[in-house]
């Protein structure tokens, strides 16, 4: 530092060929520093005009600004006569939502106040809980139902309620081995359906397939002919979930009680336990599904046996005396089969005397009159449980119908 009032960067003193107070520095014209104070200095008048820019100590390169000229925003040009004219805001329209700006004021500026915040509601007092009232104690007795059973149990109750009113049930007779049109049968409306087994070539597999299928229905109940008296046909019908049985061929009171031990459960019978798969064709379920089967349920099969002979019509009174019947059922065919090969009978006599039987012991009585135009007269005869159709002759009526009609209607393009 020599003698001189400027201070610089570089250490030249006063006797530098630049001004005193001035940098040595090749860079552009730096600003001067003034004495001890470190301050920026305005800058000496320049002789150059160019250099500075109007009514500004800068140069006027730099369009007077130690940062440049300020930046221009693009926008459209403003009128001459607008310069000085302040446009008026046109007030919102009413019919449109005004945006809600937020304004975020620049550093070192002050927010604007929170808007006030609601005092803070109590919450809403809840209603004291009431307490459960106490399940319902069922109290179940051999003489009552099990509660599971109410509902799968009306099917069956039903057609036995009209039975003993003596309301007509009309049944369909299956003898096609087949679940398909066993279901497809009983959707029409039949009160009941019979699953032959002593005249088809029915399987138990299959038979236990066709009874599933006809329950499932809904509205018709599900009875199996069995084909002779051995215990396992009577297993194999009852354990697949079979209402009831029409029993073949009973003559005699002693082949009416071993059919009926055949149906029920010890102590009543002699039916064997096995019973897994009819609980779930009556709709039970569960744990108890089997118990209330065997409990409640096998109760309640049908016993129907079948008089297709002269000497079962002769013993039919003693066989009603002997209880245990829910219906006869009257083989038509064969009991007239029978009366030819007896002398001095006629099968008109026999069919009356079965009628009286049945009418004086309050029994149920069922016979096949498909078609169903022979009901009405069966109806009069006192018969309540009637065959009104088969699957078989269904099947090929109306095959011969449709086939008939359409040779007719075709018949002048032939």
């Amino acid at each position: 530092m020599h003698g001189g009032s400027g201070a610089h960067f570089d250490g030249v003193g006063g006797g530098s060929e630049y001004p005193s107070g001035y940098t040595h520095s090749p860079s552009a014209m730096s600003v001067p520093m003034s004495g001890r104070s470190g301050h920026p200095q305005p800058m000496p008048p320049v002789a150059d005009p160019r250099m500075r820019a109007q009514g500004s100590g800068y140069p006027a390169r730099h369009g007077g600004h130690p940062l440049g000229p300020p930046i221009q925003q693009p926008g459209p040009p403003h009128p001459p006569h607008a310069q000085h004219h302040t446009p008026q805001q046109s007030a919102p329209s009413p019919s449109l939502p005004q945006p809600h700006i937020r304004y975020y004021p620049p550093t070192g500026g002050h927010m604007p106040p929170p808007p006030p915040q609601q005092p803070p509601q109590p919450p809403p007092q809840q209603q004291p809980r009431q307490p459960a009232p106490p399940p319902a104690q069922v109290v179940t007795s051999p003489q009552t139902p099990s509660p599971q059973i109410a509902s799968p149990g009306t099917l069956l109750t039903r057609l036995r309620a009209k039975l003993q009113r003596r309301v007509p049930v009309f049944g369909v007779w299956l003898t096609i081995p087949s679940p398909v049109t066993a279901r497809a049968m009983a959707a029409q409306g039949f009160d009941w359906a019979c699953i032959d087994m002593e005249h088809t070539p029915l399987s138990p597999s299959v038979m236990a397939d066709m009874v599933s299928a006809v329950a499932a229905s809904g509205t018709c109940v599900p009875i199996v002919r069995v084909p002779s008296h051995s215990p396992e046909w009577f297993k194999w019908a009852l354990d697949a979930g079979a209402h009831g049985v029409i029993v073949p061929m009973v003559n005699t009171v002693e082949e009416l009680l071993r059919v009926q031990r055949l149906c029920r459960y010890p102590p009543a019978g002699q039916r064997s336990m096995g019973a897994f798969f009819a609980p779930n064709v009556f709709g039970l379920r569960g744990p108890r599904a089997v118990s209330d089967y065997v409990e409640y349920v096998s109760k309640d099969i049908m016993v129907i046996p079948q008089i297709a002979s002269v000497e079962g019509a002769a013993n039919l009174p003693a066989m009603l005396k002997a209880g245990g019947t829910d219906a006869v059922f009257v083989g038509p065919y064969d009991l007239s089969a029978s009366v030819r090969g007896t002398p001095d009978m006629q099968v008109q006599d026999v069919m009356a005397h079965i009628e009286q039987s049945a009418k004086d012991y309050d029994i149920p009585l069922g016979i096949y009159a498909a078609p169903g135009a022979a009901a009405g007269a069966k109806c009069r005869d006192g018969y309540s449980m009637i065959v009104a159709a088969s699957d078989i002759e269904c099947l090929l009526t109306s095959a011969t119908d449709n086939l008939d009609r359409a040779r007719s209607e075709a018949r002048v393009y032939r």
